[in-house]
C-alpha cells in the first residue's frame, strides 16, 4: 500500500519532472519523471575514478505493470536501457538506467 496517494506524487512530479518515453517492447507509454546523474567517486584505486548513477525517478503508478529490466526509456535523442527497477513502497520507483544507443526490444 503506497503511503502516498496518486494526487501527491502528481504535486511533487508537475514541476521538477520531464517528459519522456517508457518503452517496453515495441509499446511505447507518455511517462513524467525525474532524471539524475549525480557524480559518485568510485575509490578502487588512486586516484578515484569518477562514475555516474544514472537514474529516473517516477510515480509508481505511472509505469506499465510488466515493467522489467530491459525496457527502454526514450528522452529526445537519449536512450536508456533500464538496469534496476527499486519501487520504495511509498509509491514512487526509481529506475536504475545505462545509457545505450540500441533500440532493440528487451530479451
Amino acid at each position: 500500500m503506497a503511503v502516498y496517494s496518486s494526487s501527491d506524487t502528481r504535486a511533487f512530479f508537475s514541476d521538477a519532472a520531464t517528459d519522456l518515453i517508457y518503452r517496453r517492447g515495441k509499446t511505447r507509454f507518455n511517462v513524467r519523471g525525474i532524471l539524475d546523474s549525480p557524480y559518485q567517486a568510485v575509490a578502487v584505486a588512486e586516484p578515484e575514478f569518477a562514475s555516474e548513477r544514472i537514474a529516473l525517478t517516477i510515480p509508481s503508478a505511472s509505469l506499465p505493470k510488466d515493467s522489467a529490466e530491459g525496457d527502454k526509456i526514450i528522452n529526445g535523442q537519449d536512450i536508456y536501457t533500464v538496469r534496476e527497477i527499486q519501487p520504495d513502497g511509498t509509491g514512487v520507483t526509481v529506475l536504475v538506467l545505462e545509457a545505450t544507443t540500441d533500440l532493440s526490444a528487451p530479451a
